[in-house]
């Protein structure tokens, strides 16, 4: 037994497996208890057992009936879980065991259940929703009076609350709807007979729920719902609703007869809201959220609008969305309701000519009235209402004085103007206070007669009713406008941030800055503590400490659902977690730490922000992504070309030097010098060229790796052009190379070896892709800062696209030599190693130059 939930209870739901085929959902489906769903469904499992197929019980309900109980027998049942709640033992199905079993089937009886409060989910049809994302095939079974968009009409034919509820959403997943019917007079002949409930409910039973027209109309019900179930898998073009809610009790009502709607005419849902500004009481967000989740379980896409103008948001949505239905909420009674009301339908009439509208009715009339009056006096702090009664006091005071000065209708013009000014400070509501207040001060105090309320002049009376009318219609104007500013104020307030944190997240490169930025914005936002933690390789980044909040954290991640404190999903841990949502996937969570509920603007601006987070951390892992991709296309590149190199390039100085050594064990070679020598000069030549290409590649590893480093000495340049044409071997043969020093041989400070490879790569270059009979220069030359060595030659010059010439791998084809392409490519590193720069282009007389200019030390 356990009080709630323990964390190895969390992570072993956590650390459940993710699979990749979802289960099937059939569902049995009935007019009532009693119809035979759970002994069908028992039979049903008894066939797949003896098919061969992995069968166990979750949870069966057989509420003392005989039949059901042998059923039961001969089929493997998942213990029940104990859960102690408020000092009793509570047993409910144990979905983390039946996860870790992993049957093939599993029987879910009575699927509208409200679990134990310490079970994993509140409802068990979200338990249901569990077991199928992890690929375990589902029987369960349900009555159609607990469909949510049933509840309003099947209530008041049985006159009796429905306890609980699921939302129809459960059924559309369903992949089979097994309807169990039965005739009402069988089903009572059944109750009669103890086959239903044990013998001391059955007399209640029947003057209560079982009576014949109660399941004469269930029947006709669930009939009615099974076969709309099967038109709406029929394929056709699916028309668009949508329902107008707000804070009022009253949209349950609607939304239901909007699923009714919906599913009458096979039609997709939506939920419109408009934020309301005026109202900010703790009850009409409760409300409002309360709505908001009820019209995501029916299934409704929920839109929502910040036009101060609900009829705008209204016609916006219906154009954007392309609705052909829409319903909104009306009074039958209520003379000023139906007036209003009236008024809002005729402008979206106006503005929607090709759109259905429909107007449903509500019953209870006084929630409207409230709803009504709030409106044209909304709620305000009783602060406010205190300091407008002083302070039009104090100006009432003033005015005393005054009177005797300026006469009683000038004093009218000072009220009108104290009220216009306190719009600019305070709410509609006590701004219209104030307009009432100073009108009957005037009256009273200032107008003949003084002291009563009766006017003795014709001119006075209509000043009084002029004043009155231009008192309330400015008060109200003017806080409207203070209303509209604020209202721009706060807009203007949440897109600058959201401006200034897309700037602070596109100069981010890594995950860790990420995050740093996102928790720095949180904090500047919210009052509560929220964290980033960024989800890679089965690990969070920072780490999360406590075992059961990683637990919640997992869960999040896995199945991309809000989870945690203040939902119904694991609502006994410490915090609430939120997933970090992107196009690439779910790349982390937002940890929530509140003590109470956050607000629906709150919620709203935390998932935008978060939103904003996930899509920086899905660029960081795209571009690391597309860093591995590059890296790993360099190095199937790289083997390409050492494995062509082997094929061509080494073979070919290899079988240079096999085919000279073969000869010069030739006896008969030993009396030719000159060919012995010849012989010997191929080994050599061929050595050189094999060394060239080894040492190429050695060198890019090395310049790659970062390993590669200067060993500086003083050495003068003449060395180094020596050093350079020597490795030329024969290659020069064939070519005239010049020197200009322009007395510019002093010593200087360079690695020998390595700026020899970089001389001796342009000069092997010249050599190879010039003409035989073509000249290389060699020059020197001075600036003020820096030492100049120019390689020139008058052969064929550098292609057009001359930038690639120092990319690696960039092989010339003019004189229809293959390498490696990495010559020009180590002389570039090499010399920006030394603090240099290398630049390539054409000579005006033909052919290329190379100028190499490394700064004085």
């Amino acid at each position: 037994m356990n009080e709630g939930k323990r964390p190895e209870d969390f992570l072993s739901l956590a650390n459940q497996e993710e699979t990749k085929k979802t289960g099937i959902l059939k569902v049995y489906f009935g007019m009532s208890p009693g119809v035979g769903k759970t002994y069908t469904m028992l039979t049903e499992a008894h066939h797949l057992k003896d098919d061969g197929e992995d069968v166990k019980i979750g949870i069966v309900e057989t509420h003392g009936r005989d039949d059901t109980k042998a059923l039961v027998e001969g089929l493997d049942c998942v213990p029940l879980k104990k859960i102690e709640y408020r000092g009793k033992v509570w047993e409910e199905m144990d979905v983390e065991t039946i996860l870790k079993e992993k049957p093939s089937y599993v029987l879910v009886d009575e699927l509208a259940h409200t679990n134990i409060p310490g079970s994993i989910n509140k409802k068990r049809y979200q338990d249901v929703f569990l077991l199928l994302d992890a690929g375990i095939n589902v029987l369960s079974t349900v009555n159609v009076q607990h469909l949510e968009s049933q509840v309003d009409s099947i209530e008041k034919i049985i006159q009796s609350p429905v306890k609980e509820t699921i939302p129809d959403s459960i059924l559309e997943r369903a992949d089979e709807l097994v309807l169990i019917d039965i005739i009402p007079d069988e089903l009572l002949k059944r109750l009669s007979e103890g086959k239903v409930y044990i013998p001391e409910k059955i007399i209640s039973a029947k003057e209560n729920f079982f009576k014949k027209e109660n399941l004469t109309y269930l029947r006709e019900l669930s009939l009615s719902y099974t076969a709309k179930y099967v038109e709406k898998r029929m394929p056709q073009g699916r028309e668009r609703i949508l329902v107008a809610i707000s804070a009022s009790p009253n949209s349950k009502t609607l939304l239901r007869y909007a699923k009714r709607l919906a599913l009458e005419r096979n039609s997709e849902l939506y939920a419109f809201f408009s934020e309301n500004e005026e109202d900010k009481s703790v009850e009409a967000a409760n409300f409002i959220r309360s709505h908001i989740r009820f019209a995501k379980e029916l299934g409704a896409e929920v839109v929502h609008s910040f036009e101060s103008d609900p009829v705008v948001g209204i016609v916006t949505v219906a154009r954007e969305k392309r609705i052909n239905r829409l319903l909104i909420g009306g009074s039958k009674k209520s003379f000023f309701g139906e007036l209003f009301q009236k008024n809002i339908s005729s402008k979206i009439i106006k503005h929607l000519r090709d759109v259905e509208i429909i107007i449903v009715p509500y019953l209870d009339d006084q929630t409207f009235h409230f709803d009504f009056y709030k409106k044209l006096i909304p709620s305000s702090g009783i602060r406010q209402y205190i300091s407008v009664f002083a302070l039009t006091s104090l100006v009432t005071l003033c005015n005393q004085f005054l009177i005797s000065y300026i006469g009683y209708w000038t004093i009218s013009i000072l009220y009108l103007f104290y009220v216009a000014v306190l719009g600019m400070f305070f709410s509609r509501g006590p701004v219209l206070l104030a307009a009432i207040l100073s009108a009957s001060f005037w009256n009273f105090l200032f107008i003949p007669p003084l002291y009563t309320f009766y006017i003795s002049k014709l001119e006075d009376a209509l000043m009084f009713v002029i004043f009155m009318l231009i008192a309330l219609i400015n008060g109200g104007l003017t806080a409207r406008l203070k209303k509209n500013e604020l209202k721009l104020r706060s807009r203007e307030e949440k897109l600058s941030f959201l401006y200034e944190l897309t700037q602070n997240l596109s100069k981010t490169s890594t995950a860790s800055e990420i995050i740093k930025t996102g928790d720095l914005f949180f904090k500047r936002i919210f009052p509560f503590p929220v964290k980033l933690h960024f989800y890679q390789g089965g690990e969070f980044s920072p780490v999360i400490e406590d075992t059961k909040d990683l637990a919640v954290a997992t869960w999040t991640i896995k199945n991309g659902k809000p989870a945690g404190k203040y939902t119904e999903t694991l609502s006994l841990a410490n915090a609430t977690f939120y997933p970090l949502v992107s196009p690439g996937g779910i790349t982390g969570v937002i940890n929530v730490i509140s003590y109470e509920e956050p607000s629906l603007e709150k919620e709203i601006l935390l998932n935008t922000v978060a939103n904003q987070v996930a899509l920086a951390l899905d660029r960081d892992i795209l571009s690391e992504d597309s860093r591995k991709n590059f890296l790993i296309k360099e190095s199937e590149k790289l083997y390409n070309l050492i494995f062509n190199s082997l094929s061509h390039e080494l073979k070919t100085p290899l079988t240079s030097i096999q085919g000279s050594a073969s000869a010069l064990l030739d006896p008969d070679i030993d009396a030719d010098i000159n060919a012995r020598k010849n012989l010997i000069e191929e080994i050599q030549e061929s050595s050189l060229v094999l060394n060239l290409l080894l040492g190429n590649l050695l060198d890019i590893s090395r310049i790659e790796s970062g390993y590669l480093t200067l060993k500086r000495e003083k050495v003068y340049p003449s060395e180094i052009i020596h050093d350079s044409i020597s490795y030329l071997g024969k290659n020069k043969i064939n070519h005239t190379i010049k020197i200009q020093l322009n007395e510019l041989d002093s010593p200087i400070e360079l690695d020998r070896v390595l700026f020899s490879h970089a001389i001796f790569n342009l000069l092997y270059n010249a050599c190879m892709y010039t003409p035989k009979g073509s000249t290389v220069w060699i020059s020197l030359a001075k600036t003020e800062s820096s030492i100049q060595w120019i390689i020139e030659d008058n052969g064929n010059g550098l292609p057009l696209d001359s930038s690639r010439i120092f990319q690696k791998f960039y092989r010339g084809e003019s004189s229809g030599k293959i390498g490696t392409g990495l010559g020009l490519a180590i002389t570039k590193s090499i010399v920006e190693l030394h603090g240099g720069n290398i630049e390539a282009a054409n000579r005006s007389e033909g052919g290329a130059r190379f100028l190499i200019d490394i700064p004085i030390s």
